[in-house]
């Protein structure tokens, strides 16, 4: 068995807010964002201990979080605005990964793990600064998600699926501009 999220490298995200501010300072409203991560590529290794040779290869892991967000901003006499932020909601996930067991000896295929990424929640905590019309934030961000794991076994010709829960938490800088409507 191996850790998803511990392959998780770095990315990018691009997104939009919707936001209306319900009482003096404090706003709620919704977002979209699209989320690309590259997956650390660990590279093949050789375990002589079991004659293996292991071979990874994952491919890049997308989100679409949809979620609600709640804005807290500490308003004063200055242009620069600090505020603090939560969001709550679903992530669509897609993303692959295959682990192979091969015989170093023969070159025979011992082992295969597929993982598929499922959807799963999605929340995070932050804060910020407005100047004028831009903003600079500051997340901690999670996606909680399901790996369906299939794993065959060659040499006893049997195979299992088995799924498990992970979170992929990021820390988001993020850099932004409002229109006011």
């Amino acid at each position: 068995e191996y850790d998803l999220d511990k392959f998780v490298e770095n990315g990018y995200h691009l997104g939009v807010e919707y936001r209306r501010e319900i009482l003096a300072n404090f706003q709620i409203g919704a977002g979209l964002e699209y989320r690309s991560s590259s997956m650390d590529q660990p590279g093949n290794v050789r375990a002589t201990k079991e004659n293996l040779d292991y071979t990874y290869d994952s491919g890049n892991l997308s989100s679409i979080p949809l979620y609600l967000t709640a804005r807290y901003v500490f308003r004063n006499s200055t242009d620069i605005n600090p505020y603090v932020k939560a969001n709550l909601g679903y992530s669509i996930n897609s993303g692959d990964t295959t682990v192979n067991l091969t015989n170093f000896y023969s070159g025979k295929l011992v082992e295969e793990y597929k993982s598929e990424m499922k959807s799963g929640m999605y929340y995070g905590l932050g804060f910020g600064v407005e100047y004028r019309n831009f903003l600079v934030d500051l997340t901690y961000d999670a996606t909680q998600s399901t790996a369906e794991e299939k794993i065959y076994n060659y040499d006893d010709n049997e195979g299992f699926s088995d799924d498990y829960k992970f979170d992929i938490g990021k820390l988001t800088l993020s850099v932004g501009y409002q229109f006011e409507f």
